[in-house]
């Protein structure tokens, strides 16, 4: 029983320096798109979980910010982005553990100058509308 504990343990060890995760967590990566207008303002964003503040970036005509992370083995990771553009902006989550049920999983939100559009590489692979633009106040 002891050596089958240090095996999995050694598994496990192996699997989390080669792909940054345990054989318990999932490995999932999310991608802000910058789909506006050619010639338009840039895109500015921040991006942050309760334990990673992914900071302040700023996105020119279709360029993609992404990252990947491992979720924790309780499953309550969250990320949340707030958009700022011209005189508009939003925040949303852009990742919660609660929505998957994936093990393995790419998230696409893609800004355009109408709203959000979000897709994935599992259930939701043509885009679809989820958010309209806030005007700043």
């Amino acid at each position: 029983m002891v050596k089958l504990l240090l095996l999995f343990l050694g598994i496990n060890i192996l699997q989390s320096f080669v792909s940054g995760c345990s054989v318990l967590t999932y490995k999932h990566e999310v991608h802000i798109i910058r789909d506006l207008p050619p010639g338009a303002s840039p895109l500015k964003l921040h991006c942050a979980s309760k334990t990673n503040d992914l900071g302040y970036h700023i996105l020119s005509t279709n360029q993609d910010f992404h990252w990947n992370f491992c979720e924790n083995i309780v499953p309550n990771t969250l990320f949340f982005c707030h958009f700022w553009w011209e005189s508009k902006e939003i925040a949303f989550e852009v990742f919660n553990a609660k929505w998957t049920g994936q093990t393995k999983s790419k998230y696409y939100w893609v800004i355009k100058s109408d709203g959000i559009y979000y897709y994935d590489d599992f259930a939701q692979k043509s885009e679809i509308k989820r958010y309209d633009w806030k005007n700043l106040k």
